[in-house]
C-alpha cells in the first residue's frame, strides 16, 4: 500500500468542532508507533474522515450509476456512461485506509491501554463502517494484516465473505467495549456527545447492514431489533455553514464543481414527481404525496420531459444540512425486508408494520407531504402481497439512499429488482464493483489477478 497523502480532503473539509485544530496533526502519526497517539484528540479526526469517504466521491458515483442523478460534465460524463479507470477509485480507497481505518487502529489501541474501552469500542465501529462500505464497493480487500506497514507493507487481499465475518466479530466486540468503564470524551463526539448507548444501537444497525449484504436476513432482522430506536438517533455527519465546513455536495454542486452532476432523466426524479402521478413508478397516491421530498432533491423538469436539475444550495445540498451515514430509517427497512423475506402472515404484518414506522419518520422529516399508513391491501403494483411488500420496501431504501452508496449496494445485492435503467446501450449490467485503485496496483503485489472488470460481480453477490 502507498502511503496516503491526500489530507486535503480533511483540510478542505474544515469542521470548526471541538479539538479540530489537533486532529490534523495527528493523522500523519507514525503508524508503528502506537504510543504517541492520544485517543481523546484522533478519535474526532477518524469520525471527520470516516464520513467523507461516504459522503464525498463514492456516494456521487454511486448515486450516477443507480440513476438518481446524471454526469453531465467532464470526467462525470464519462463516469455516466460506465467509462470509468482504476485512477478513479484511488481517492476513496487511500482515504479509507489510512485517515480511516489506520488510525481507528491506532486510536482503539491507545484507548484500551488507558482503560478507555468505550472510547476504544467507538473506535472499532468507525473502523468496521468504513470496511464495510469498501467490501461491499470493492469486493476482496486487505483488513486482517492493514496497519503494520513495518512488518507486512503489502497486506493480503482477505476474502469478501471473510471480511464481514471479521467485520460481525469486530462490531460484537465493539458493542461490549462500549459497555465497559471508560468515557467517551463529548467535544470530540460530533454525533452523540459521548452517549455510549446511541453508540451501541448505530453498530447493531451495521451489524443488521452487513447480515443484509450478505443475505442472512434472519440475523439481519435479529441485529436491528437491538438498532437506531428514532431519528433523533441518526448517525448523521453534523455541517455548518461556514467556510470548508459545509455539506460536501453544497461544496461540489455550488463551490467546487458548478454543472459536473444533473438530474436529467432521474429514475428517482420520476418516481417522486407529483405531475407524474398515475405513472407507472411513480409513487404519488391518495395515501402519499411526494412533492416535498421530490424538492429536496431534485427541481421540476419543463412539462413533458425528464430533464430534471438537482436541488443545489438547498434541501439535501443545503450548507449547513447534516449527511445522513446510519440511521433509524434504514433500521426500519432492514427490519422490514428482513421479514418479507420470510414470507409468513406474521412476517408480513411485522414487514408491513416496519415500513409504517418508516413512512411515520418520512412525514416527520416531511410535514407537508403525506405519509399515511399503508395495508397490503393498498400497496401498489401487481403480484402476491408478499411480492408488492417486498417491491414496495426495495422502492423505498432506493429512495432513502438519494445521494449515497447504499442504493448502489441494494441494486447489485438484489440483481437491480428495481430494474432501474441502465446507462449505456449494450451494457450487460448495472455496474457491479469499483475497480482496485490504480495506488493500490502500483504497489501491492497481492491484488488480484487477473484484475476484476467493472461488471464482474463481487463474490457476496454472484
Amino acid at each position: 500500500m502507498t502511503r496516503f497523502s491526500r489530507y486535503s480532503f480533511l483540510l478542505g473539509l474544515g469542521l470548526t468542532f471541538g479539538s479540530c485544530q489537533s486532529f490534523v496533526s495527528d493523522l500523519n502519526v507514525d503508524p508503528n508507533r502506537p504510543a504517541t497517539v492520544n485517543a481523546p484528540n484522533t478519535i474526532q479526526g477518524v469520525m471527520v474522515a470516516d464520513a467523507l469517504v461516504h459522503e464525498a466521491e463514492a456516494a456521487r458515483v454511486s448515486a450516477v450509476w443507480t440513476n438518481q442523478f446524471t454526469g453531465a460534465d467532464r470526467q462525470y460524463l464519462s463516469i455516466e456512461q460506465y467509462n470509468v479507470t482504476s485512477g478513479n477509485f484511488d481517492d476513496v480507497w487511500d482515504l479509507s485506509y489510512y485517515a480511516v481505518v489506520t488510525q481507528a487502529r491506532l486510536t482503539a489501541a491507545n484507548a484500551a491501554s488507558t482503560g478507555a474501552f468505550r472510547l476504544q469500542g467507538v473506535a472499532q465501529v468507525l473502523e468496521a463502517h468504513a470496511i464495510g462500505t469498501l467490501t461491499a464497493l470493492f469486493g476482496d480487500v486487505p483488513y486482517r494484516q492493514v496497519g503494520n506497514r513495518a512488518e507486512i507493507p503489502n497486506p493480503a487481499f482477505d476474502p469478501q465473505a471473510q471480511v464481514y465475518e471479521d467485520l460481525q466479530k469486530e462490531l460484537s466486540d465493539a458493542i461490549t467495549n462500549l459497555g465497559r468503564p471508560g468515557t467517551i470524551p463529548g467535544p470530540q463526539d460530533i454525533y452523540f456527545s459521548g452517549n455510549a448507548g446511541k453508540w451501541i444501537a448505530v453498530a447493531n444497525t451495521l451489524k443488521a447492514r452487513y447480515y443484509l449484504q450478505t443475505k442472512n436476513y434472519a440475523a439481519a432482522r435479529t441485529a436491528a431489533a437491538a438498532g437506531i430506536s428514532s431519528s433523533e438517533n441518526d448517525m448523521a455527519m453534523p455541517h455548518q455553514d461556514a467556510s470548508g465546513a459545509q455539506n460536501v455536495y453544497y461544496q461540489f454542486l455550488v463551490n467546487e464543481r458548478p454543472g459536473y452532476l444533473s438530474a436529467e432523466g432521474s429514475y428517482a426524479a420520476q418516481m417522486l414527481d407529483p405531475s407524474l402521478k398515475g405513472s407507472a413508478i411513480n409513487r404519488n397516491s391518495a395515501s402519499t404525496d411526494e412533492a416535498a421530498r421530490f424538492n429536496y432533491y431534485f427541481t421540476k423538469a419543463a412539462a413533458g420531459t425528464t430533464d430534471y436539475g438537482i436541488r443545489e444550495g438547498e434541501g439535501f445540498s443545503g450548507p449547513d444540512t447534516a449527511f445522513p451515514l446510519v440511521t433509524y430509517a434504514e433500521n426500519q427497512l432492514i427490519i422490514a425486508e428482513a421479514a418479507a423475506r420470510a414470507n409468513t402472515a406474521a412476517d408480513n404484518t411485522a414487514a408491513l408494520t416496519a415500513l409504517n414506522n418508516y413512512r411515520t419518520a418520512l412525514q416527520k422529516q416531511f410535514p407537508t407531504g403525506r405519509y399515511a399508513p399503508l395495508t397490503l391491501a393498498i400497496l401498489p403494483g401487481t403480484g402476491t402481497d408478499n411480492a408488492k411488500l417486498l417491491r414496495e420496501v426495495l422502492t423505498e431504501r432506493y429512495l432513502l439512499f438519494i445521494g449515497q452508496v447504499g442504493a448502489f449496494n441494494d441494486a447489485r445485492r438484489t440483481n437491480n429488482a428495481l430494474n432501474i435503467p441502465l446507462k449505456r446501450i449494450g451494457s450487460p449490467s448495472l455496474p457491479q464493483r469499483f475497480l482496485y485503485p490504480q495506488s493500490e496496483i502500483n504497489t501491492n503485489p497481492n491484488v488480484p489477478s487477473p484484475l476484476p472488470g467493472l461488471f464482474d460481480k463481487t463474490p457476496i453477490n454472484r
